[in-house]
């Protein structure tokens, strides 16, 4: 596994110490014993600056497996994106009942680990309070120390702003012998505690890192985290006068109470001042077409393919780069994410959540019109002509981010040795000589086949750097912004910008409403399996929310080959010899899923208020 280098490595580095990896979860009694090993770490430059590595290796991966609570599976799994996984996932589990205040495989609340936070902060804080205690360490570099660590606390803040609304807000690393009883803050007091810490760690970072190093804090990484927070407040789940379900005198920890436009502004204002930060620091949307904006680009492919898979590419803001998770380990970063046959340690992990047609048909074809994909009630299945056909004027996202059943991994060609051991679509068993099955489900979790996305150009790279925020999120928020306020020309000059690099012609529509489909449209493929729809489709209410576009009927491609050796139908396409859609599975929603619950154990100390409906 290739080496990361945020700073240093951890070998030879006290990791047992107790102020920063054993403190309790955050409203209860915190272990001050470490006081010993603490003096320890900043005895020196070399183990301070491991202190803040372990920072940045837990903070960032909130939104990854081994950070995001499920104990298995991804939030593609629970946003209409792949299959629900195995029963034993704990993405089946919130397919099949909703978040829980009991938790799930691994998890306290549904979906996610609500008391890491607290952790993962307090080791923050435990460093910005005693970084100037070393002694072999100038003091510039104190400065952006403690800066890195305000802004790796201003990023988790804002993951739970956009998950549970109001939280408690935390300004210290906590004693024994403080106030731990801090009640739920509201959804402003949220707000401007975000900016308030990026406006401080902002004056003390760098605009960019030797190396190109995208794995540190830069000025621009803290800009895009407050862009992102202001996007979420002006979103129609927290900014209205009415909250999705009444939460009584509560009501201000998950609504705004008021329906402010100015939000959308500032929320332009924001993303502006990230793309004013890339402008002079050689950051950019990747595109090598040479035909200018309002055109489609002919190096979509690869363009799109370097933004989303080559580490440090000059697309990416910030990335995460793990160096310390063990990459056989069962919960390993890479174990849901790689469907490649050099990723072998259980293929259970990724075999089971093909890719739904709840999210192919997002994808137009390479000319910019609409594809037409079979559909569930039609009379007979489509001959294998037509899929053919689909695959192959598909534009270049769907062939990068997937490997379609009888073809081959069009992003990491060549890479493949046996149907269960690599990308691929199912069984050879599962699809030979099943026309009489039409028009149900041969096998309910393969769909038209696996992920590719991270992949481009691996070889048999198993490790990859997931992006956190990029290029591409900054000019489809200033999209999204300007729509809501009005201004159709400027929304549709920055999804074009996106819509353009990925070979597609100038989408040209105006209308407020129809343009925010498109755009919506737009990050549902872009974004793809870039943890984005969980949060997106909630914070704008869909209408469409429980009927397809992230629950209710969840559907897959569905193959009828004839018999052929069983090594061969994953990579050749002519065995096929019809294909249909079929409903796989139905995916429960509640309106009291638009946020998290809080993990009841949390909410029977007393003091943190439960987000209505559970």
């Amino acid at each position: 596994m290739k080496k990361i280098n945020i700073i240093l490595t951890l070998a030879g580095v006290i990791l047992t110490v107790s102020a920063l990896s054993s403190c309790s979860e955050f409203l209860q009694k915190p272990d001050t014993t470490g006081t010993v090993d603490l003096e320890a770490v900043y005895s020196t430059a070399k183990n301070a600056q491991s202190a803040l590595l372990r920072c940045y290796r837990d903070v960032l991966n909130q939104d990854w497996p081994g950070g995001m609570g499920i104990g298995h599976s991804t939030y593609g799994a629970i946003s209409a994106e792949v299959g629900r996984g195995y029963s034993w996932h704990g993405s089946y589990n919130i397919v099949q009942q909703g978040f829980t205040v009991s938790g799930t495989d691994g998890s306290d609340a549904g979906s996610e680990n609500y008391s890491a936070n607290w952790k993962y902060i307090r080791e923050c804080c435990v460093v910005r309070e005693n970084i100037d205690k070393v002694p072999d360490m100038d003091d510039n570099t104190k400065a952006t120390i403690k800066a890195e660590a305000t802004a790796l606390i201003a990023f988790r803040y804002m993951g739970m702003f956009y998950r549970w609304g109001g939280v408690p807000i935390v300004r210290g690393s906590l004693s024994s012998s403080d106030d731990l009883s801090a009640p739920r803050a509201t959804l402003q007091e949220v707000v401007d505690y975000i900016i308030e810490l990026c406006d401080e760690a902002y004056t003390s970072l760098p605009d960019k890192w030797d190396n190109a190093n995208t794995g540190r804090m830069t000025k621009g990484a803290v800009l895009a985290i407050k862009a992102r927070t202001l996007l979420f407040a002006a979103r129609p789940l927290f900014n209205s006068s009415k909250p999705y379900l009444d939460n009584g005198e509560n009501n201000a920890l998950i609504c705004f109470g008021n329906e402010e436009p100015s939000r959308w502004q500032d929320a332009i204002n924001a993303y502006e001042k990230v793309l004013s930060w890339a402008s002079a620091n050689g950051i950019a949307l990747i595109n090598t077409g040479g035909a200018g904006a309002d055109k489609p680009n002919p190096n979509a492919f690869d363009d799109y393919g370097t933004a989303t898979s080559v580490p440090s590419n000059k697309e990416i803001i910030l990335a995460y780069k793990d160096n310390w998770s063990d990459p056989y380990s069962e919960h390993s970063l890479f174990n849901f994410i790689n469907c490649s046959p050099n990723w072998s340690k259980n293929r259970y992990d990724t075999d089971c959540s093909g890719v739904l047609t709840n999210h192919i048909v997002n994808y137009y074809a390479a000319d910019g019109t609409e594809m037409d994909w079979p559909k569930i009630g039609e009379a007979s299945p489509r001959p294998g002509s037509d899929y053919r056909a689909n695959v192959a004027k598909l534009e270049a996202r769907a062939k990068a981010d997937i490997k379609w059943g009888g073809f081959d991994a069009q992003n990491n060609p060549g890479v493949y040795y046996w149907q269960n051991a690599g990308w691929n679509r199912g069984g050879y068993s599962a699809d030979k000589d099943k026309a009489t099955v039409f028009p149900n489900a041969i096998d309910p979790d393969k769909g038209c086949g696996e992920r590719s996305k991270f992949y481009y150009k691996a070889g048999t790279r198993i490790w990859f750097e997931p992006p956190i925020f990029r290029m591409a999120e900054v000019y489809m928020g200033l999209a999204e912004a300007y729509n809501e306020a009005g201004n159709s020309t400027k929304a549709l000059e920055n999804l074009n910008m996106v819509h353009n690099r990925a070979g597609l012609p100038s989408i040209k529509e105006t209308d407020k409403d129809r343009l925010r489909e498109i755009i919506q449209r737009e990050d549902a493929i872009e974004f793809f399996q870039e943890n984005h729809k969980f949060f997106d489709m909630r914070h704008w209410k869909r209408a469409d929310i429980a009927s397809g576009s992230l629950a209710g009927t969840m559907h897959m491609l569905q193959f009828n080959i004839s018999n052929t050796d069983e090594a061969t139908w994953p990579y050749d396409a002519s065995y096929v010899e019809t294909y249909w859609d079929a409903e796989c599975y139905s995916a429960f929603w509640s309106d009291a899923m638009y946020l998290q619950p809080f993990p009841q154990t949390e909410i029977n100390k007393g003091t943190t208020s439960q987000n209505p409906g559970y």
